[in-house]
């Protein structure tokens, strides 16, 4: 419990307003204690449902909003007005909810079924008519597999193809790859894709090369999860397969500039992946 509250202490958006996020707090405390899925606002005017529970999604969502992770808060930044955007683990929809009012088409692909269900009803809680919503994992080649429920916060968004090897449970679901996708929805082009698949990155990555290296979207994507070195995966496959397309590496920071990356990091962090030919 101390480090879980010395950690929101030390988040943005908690210092930049500690007494609404306080307030939150003791919200979120009531409706959980209640049994009730916590309703609320991602940012203005777009809704969104949280599992009533007090795992990581509910809680750093519920509290932080779209301040959770630099990526969610800029993601505006990356995917303008009548882009394509491809949300590879959307999870519950973070980020296909903040961006729909924005994009002329998202893409929100989420195999989990917990997950899934509710990102189905965050986009219906909405209206939203611009996104595409697939029950499907992305990989490198269509099938079925196990989708491993690594205890890694104890939540939806640590469900993945990779068995980090503490994995208690799995499901089965349909995978198939980013570039069968782009053909079998007859998308025009892809220009921003999110990739946080908890390890498979690179699975979803060699899927999609053909998509990549005709549109050049930019990408980011999770570095060095857990997971994936616990299953003793290499976690420079997907920079050196981006690299080797003539990508460039940066990381965002908390106010929104792009630190380069000449060299691979070592540490569990997001990387902003662009193309020279979509750079500006």
């Amino acid at each position: 419990m101390l480090k879980r509250i010395k950690k929101l202490l030390n988040e943005p958006a908690f210092q930049e307003a500690p007494i609404t996020v306080l307030g939150r707090v003791a919200s979120l405390a009531m409706l959980v204690g209640l049994g009730r899925k916590p309703l609320f606002h991602l940012v203005p005017g777009v809704k969104m449902e949280a599992p009533a529970n007090l795992r990581y999604t509910t809680v750093s969502t519920y509290l932080l909003r779209d301040e959770v992770e630099p990526e969610l808060k800029y993601i505006d930044k990356f995917v303008h007005t009548g882009d394509i955007f491809v949300d590879v683990g959307a999870n519950i929809g973070l980020f296909t909810l903040k961006m729909a009012p924005r994009a002329g088409r998202i893409v929100a692909v989420e195999p989990g079924k917990e997950a899934g269900d509710l990102l189905v009803q965050n986009v219906g809680l909405n209206g939203f008519k611009n996104v595409t919503l697939v029950r499907k994992g992305l990989a490198d080649a269509a099938g079925r597999a196990s989708l491993f429920h690594n205890p890694v916060g104890d939540d939806p968004q640590a469900f993945s193809l990779v068995n980090d090897g503490a994995a208690t449970e799995a499901e089965e679901v349909e995978i198939t790859t980013l570039d069968q996708l782009v053909a079998d929805l007859s998308l025009p082009r892809v220009d921003v894709i999110k990739i946080d698949v908890e390890g498979a990155e690179q699975r979803v990555l060699a899927g999609g090369m053909a998509t990549i290296s005709t549109h050049h979207p930019l990408i980011i994507f999770e570095m060095n999860c857990p997971a994936l070195l616990s299953s003793g995966g290499d976690p420079a496959a997907p920079w050196n397969t981006l690299a080797e397309l003539g990508y460039t590496f940066a990381r965002l920071q908390w106010d929104g500039t792009l630190q380069p990356l000449p060299t691979r990091p070592t540490d569990f962090c997001n990387i902003v992946a662009r193309h020279p030919s979509r750079a500006a």
